[in-house]
């Protein structure tokens, strides 16, 4: 019998509260939404966004995604790439199309790039959807790619069942600058890391668990490592 750790994907959301600071959550949400071209197991697929700052939070997170460039990878001013195979394109292709056959808004992307760069390989502009509900496959699905859905809640109680409304449990993130409101979140979320004002989760020297579906063991930190070591029990009488 081998010893084995298994990670297996995950639906990530990020929830934004009102009373957050909307530059560093729309900072976060553009990083995390869309780095790598959304080909990471932690990227943002969904944001729920506290329904008094929801327009603030959509004009500044499109203002800046439009900031980003795509282009060549092994240029340094290049912000994105393509995706790593037809597989991937395709499934962002099927999750932008039944969104938008449900309703969804377009508000940036949403499409190839132009250009002669972009007639071979796997390219696809970084894509906001407003207008999104739960029977879309991007609020269901890991889309793997750089596609987000944002969605307007009312309550805190709204907000963590949406976010637990899914087989996936490795990480979510959520802004709020309640330390009350943090904690009760990083509670009541089924995911096996939080992040709170921030999407860098992943620390050498802290456990990256897994939740539900997402996974069985986990990895880094002390706890990691043991799962690779073998005990031994010794009871003695003397």
């Amino acid at each position: 019998m081998k010893r084995l750790t298994l990670e297996l994907g995950n639906q990530t959301p990020m929830i934004v509260f009102a009373d957050a600071d909307l530059d560093l959550a729309v900072r976060g949400a553009v990083r995390r939404s869309f780095r790598n071209m959304g080909q990471i197991c932690n990227s943002v697929n969904r944001i729920y966004v506290e329904k008094s700052m929801y327009d603030d939070f959509l004009d500044k997170f499109v203002e800046e995604t439009r900031k980003l460039r795509i282009g060549d990878p092994f240029d340094p001013n290049t912000d994105l790439g393509p995706m790593s195979n037809k597989e991937v394109l395709n499934k962002v292709l099927e999750h932008v199309n039944d969104a938008i056959s449900k309703g969804a808004k377009v508000l940036y992307g949403g499409k190839r790039p132009e250009g002669e760069l972009f007639r071979k390989g796997y390219w696809y502009e970084p894509t906001i959807l407003a207008n999104v509900t739960h029977d879309m496959k991007v609020m269901r699905e890991e889309t793997f790619g750089p596609v987000v859905g944002v969605m307007a809640f009312e309550s805190f109680e709204q907000a963590v069942e949406w976010a637990n409304q899914t087989e996936y449990g490795l990480v979510a993130y959520v802004y709020t600058t309640s330390l009350r409101t943090a904690k009760e979140a990083a509670r009541r979320l089924e995911f096996g890391s939080i992040g709170i004002n921030n999407v860098d989760v992943t620390s050498v020297e802290a456990p990256y668990p897994a939740r539900k579906e997402s996974g069985l063991g986990h990895d880094l930190g002390r706890s990691g490592l043991m799962q690779y070591m073998e005990p031994k029990h010794i009871k003695i009488h003397y």
